[in-house]
């Protein structure tokens, strides 16, 4: 008997938007403390006035943007795309519905367009899942 293939499409799409979110979070999480060290180390000040467009070669902060606000957002988009990983091989393996829902969901915030994919072949795949 042959896999469904909707499930399996799904669970493809989720670890690749997964990927996708925790290569994202990982670079806006490290680069932000990078490019404060770096602002850090050649004596540039951490905030600039609005006038000003560059510190360096770093361009300058928005007000709203507060120090952990590039840390915790990366956080949350590994987290995401974990979940995202994690969901898409229980699509794979059709185990699990509710799990490959929040995967897709997860897959939605990091990989936009292909989570909503993903998101629309778990729905539409509910009944592959409780075959099996």
């Amino acid at each position: 008997m042959q896999k469904p293939w909707m499930p399996v499409v799904a669970g493809i799409l989720d670890i690749v938007s997964g990927a996708f979110g925790v290569a994202v979070g990982l670079f806006m999480s490290l680069h932000v403390h990078a490019a404060r060290a770096a602002q850090g180390a050649a004596g540039a000040a951490p905030r600039v006035a609005p006038s000003a467009p560059h510190m360096g070669a770093f361009p300058a902060m928005p007000h709203f943007f507060f120090p952990g606000m590039g840390l915790a957002m990366g956080i949350a988009l590994i987290v995401l795309g974990v979940l995202a990983i994690v969901g898409g091989i229980f699509a794979l393996r059709l185990k699990v519905w509710g799990l490959a829902l929040a995967g897709a969901i997860g897959g939605l915030v990091t990989g936009r367009l292909l989570g909503l994919l993903a998101l629309i072949f778990i729905v539409l795949g509910k009944k592959d899942f409780e075959k099996s």
